[in-house]
């Protein structure tokens, strides 16, 4: 892949994170990266394509750094943490929302294309976490409803931490989150900026 398109897509997830899809054209890409407009089009013919392969690659980055739990050696309760952490990482070093939880509330405005693309996200998480609880004796059904009000959660703990401008939103979520469905408190990464926001563990 072209250095570009690379720098092309980050720019667009940066806005898409920021403010939706909605929030920058071609011209802003353009004018960020100091190329011509056609330069962006050469790349990606519509906006679509653009929004399209932005998603694409976030699902790739979460397929890749998710374990086959099928496989895995890691406890559920470890497994679950280490999923937590990916989000809390993402939202400590990008300062930004989750993009598919971006782009799923503008999905009235959004081409086929990308809805699918962002139902693919919805999918591999959804998947990935219902099988994580199902390696117990839990039952498909209740598992997959532990599954979706893990996910939910965590996105609304990062946009509610976004619109406060603070990480213990979060932080006090995915903390109740865990203590609900394992009884035990959650151990999260410490760096300084996590230190500086989030409040100390119980």
């Amino acid at each position: 892949m072209s250095n570009t398109r690379e720098q092309l897509q980050d720019r667009a997830e940066h806005y898409i994170r920021q403010g939706g899809f909605g929030s920058f054209s071609f011209r802003d890409l353009a004018k960020d990266l100091n190329i011509k407009s056609a330069s962006v089009h050469y790349h990606f013919p519509s906006k679509s394509d653009l929004g399209t392969a932005v998603a694409e690659r976030y699902n790739r980055r979460f397929e890749n750094a998710l374990p086959d739990p099928a496989i895995s050696t890691l406890a559920t309760a470890e497994l679950l943490r280490q999923y937590i952490v990916m989000f809390y990482t993402e939202m400590m070093h990008s300062k930004q929302v989750c993009l598919c939880a971006m782009l799923s509330v503008e999905r009235a405005t959004l081409t086929a294309d990308i809805n699918t693309t962002v139902d693919a996200f919805y999918a591999l998480n959804l998947n990935w976490l219902t099988a994580v609880f199902t390696r117990g004796d839990l039952p498909k059904t209740q598992a997959h409803q532990r599954a979706c009000q893990v996910l939910a959660t965590l996105q609304g703990g990062m946009i509610g931490a976004w619109s406060q401008q603070t990480v213990d939103y979060f932080v006090q979520a995915a903390r109740g989150l865990y203590k609900d469905l394992f009884d035990k408190n959650l151990r999260l990464p410490k760096t300084n900026a996590i230190e500086k926001e989030a409040t100390p563990e119980a």
